[in-house]
């Protein structure tokens, strides 16, 4: 039982609650030998308990936590002759005389996505069967062509949710303005402990939910408590361990030592040493992530930012005031996975907007040189990609950078539709396939292609040889081979004339095709943006500090985006 969500996470409960001791009860069928391990941070495991149980018996030990500090697990296997030995039940059991059972509303943004969203409000009903505390649930409906509440599946859901249930129809605010709306309704009417905000489209597991609220249950002081990420289409594909941001270039990465992309299928804890280690995050993405009230009286309601950085953001933010943020294992969801997407489309403007919004919020250098530098290695890449929409969707994003700050309040569907329109004026936007089964991907350009340059040298090299030979030369040949996602790399198509992308989430095909020209005027553009914008960083940073108390309060919101009264 050496596994993700049968095990207890130790270290985490030693370091961030006030529990010292853990209790193991286990009820079996028959006669059986039940071991507990416990391992280090190294992923050491040592037997620390053996005892026979017989049928119909409860095993019932109390196991202490003290030594748990940089890692560790308790885990426990059954061993039994007879194969018809059975688990009745087991348990892993906290106690603090200090600690309350908190209530939580659950938030949830969408936007035309009703059958997503039934899935997701049927398993919460199976939280409130369970005795999960939820005692108020807001659908904040962005959508225009459907509509939560008429969706013929609404009268079936549990009566518990329907009684709970608000639905909130607003202007498309994106997730942060979704989100920001639920925190703003809940801590102005007093709901409850905490606010628990979930996309639209996750799937839960009821029992790992109530452990996420057992956990905020017990921690010392507020503290964030943020899921892990399974895979939708591998659900036993662990995504991400744990999150920060490199303060040097302000770009967001997984915590060294965590392994992406990691399945679990193959690998249990004896055998993951890495997956032993407490790992301290800077924030949680917002996939499912429990905020408790106070935290949100104390730091304010998400930045005004429509989607992207906005849960980042709002982990440093929280960070800054002195209350963490946990990624618990074994409270998960399940969710789409980012590799398949098309990461490039108009969701490039807000990636790169916001990420600089918080750093010019948050970091402490005079000028962001380091973010500086790398978004302008990125626009590279992306141009030897003949991603030209993605250059001038990015160059937009730094010219409004230069705006005021309280413009943020005043942005509406409008920009959204702009972005848009931007972007369908360049042959590499994204176009939908009818018929995906018609899609012949060259499998043989796919493993041959696959060289990258080894070495920084050789690396610049080669990336100095494909940038002259993007801005000089003529483009030669119009056969365009359709290869998947995984290729789209500067490594891999930047020497090419023409290439079709297929990305098989939403059958999308871009079809890049070199231009010279747009190659030329792209990288001016985004050279002098850039270069504007490490000039005037330090005003920047002074007017976005100034004005981040003002966007992110409740007050403020409340007055410039949440003043229609228009739930039901």
């Amino acid at each position: 039982m050496a596994a993700y969500f049968s095990a207890f996470p130790a270290s985490y409960w030693r370091t961030w609650t006030s529990c010292r001791h853990v209790r193991l009860k286990i009820q079996v069928n028959g006669a059986c030998a039940v071991t507990i391990y416990a391992s280090n941070e190294h992923g050491d495991a040592v037997s620390v308990l053996s005892r026979d149980a017989t049928n119909g018996s409860s095993f019932d030990e109390i196991l202490p936590l003290d030594e748990f500090r940089e890692g560790g697990w308790y885990w426990f296997d059954v061993v039994s002759p007879d194969p018809d030995v059975k688990i009745i039940d087991a348990k892993w059991q906290v106690e603090d005389d200090g600690a309350k059972q908190g209530a939580a509303t659950i938030v949830i943004t969408t936007h035309d996505r009703p059958e997503t969203c039934m899935d997701l409000l049927e398993g919460v009903g199976e939280v409130i069967g369970l005795g999960g505390r939820v005692e108020h649930i807001f659908v904040v409906d962005h959508g225009r062509q459907y509509s939560v509440a008429d969706n013929p599946r609404f009268g079936e859901l549990h009566p518990e949710v329907i009684r709970r249930l608000r639905v909130v129809k607003q202007r498309n605010l994106g997730g942060a303005g979704g989100f920001g709306r639920g925190m703003h309704e809940s801590i102005k009417e007093n709901l409850s402990d905490y606010v628990v905000l979930m996309d639209d489209d996750v799937a839960l597991d009821p029992e790992s939910f109530i452990r996420g609220l057992d956990f905020a249950d017990f921690c010392r002081e507020p503290t964030i408590v943020g899921a892990h990420m399974f895979e939708m289409s591998e659900p036993c594909v662990l995504s991400t361990f744990g999150e920060r941001v490199d303060r040097r270039d302000y770009m967001w990465d997984s915590v060294p030592g965590v392994v992406d992309s990691f399945d679990l299928s193959l690998n249990d804890l004896r055998r993951t040493p890495w997956l032993h280690r407490r790992f301290d995050v800077d924030y949680n993405a917002w996939w499912t992530c429990l905020i408790p009230a106070d935290v949100i009286r104390s730091v304010g309601l998400p930045l005004p930012v429509f989607i992207k950085w906005d849960d980042i953001e709002y982990g440093l933010r929280a960070g800054s005031h002195g209350i963490p943020t946990v990624s618990l294992p074994g409270f998960a969801v399940w969710h789409e996975s980012w590799r398949e997407k098309d990461a490039h489309d108009w969701q490039a403007y807000y990636l790169l907007r916001n990420r600089c919004i918080a750093a010019l919020i948050h970091s402490r250098h005079r000028r962001g040189t380091g973010l500086v530098l790398s978004n302008l290695a990125f626009d590279i890449e992306s141009l030897l990609c003949m991603r030209y929409s993605t250059a001038a969707l990015r160059r937009q994003a730094l010219i409004d950078l230069h705006r005021e700050p309280t413009d943020l309040l005043r942005e509406s569907d409008g920009k959204l539709a702009s972005l848009i329109s931007l972007r369908q004026g360049f042959l590499d936007s994204s176009e939908r396939t009818d018929h995906p089964e018609k899609i012949s991907i060259d499998t043989t350009l796919h493993l041959s292609d696959r060289t990258s340059p080894k070495g920084k040298v050789a690396t610049v090299l080669h990336m100095g040889a494909l940038i002259c030979r993007h801005a000089f030369r003529r483009r030669r040949h119009t056969v365009a081979p359709v290869l998947p996602v995984v290729m789209d790399e500067w490594q891999h198509i930047g020497h090419r004339d023409a290439v079709d992308i297929y990305f098989p989430y939403g059958n999308l095909v871009s079809r890049r095709r070199r231009s010279r020209s747009l190659f030329v005027k792209s990288v001016k553009g985004l050279l002098k943006e850039h270069v504007r914008l490490w000039w005037r960083w330090p005003e920047l940073a002074r007017r976005y500090q100034s004005s981040a108390s003002h966007l992110v309060s409740p007050d403020t919101q409340g007055m410039h985006l949440f003043g229609e009264k228009d739930s039901r």
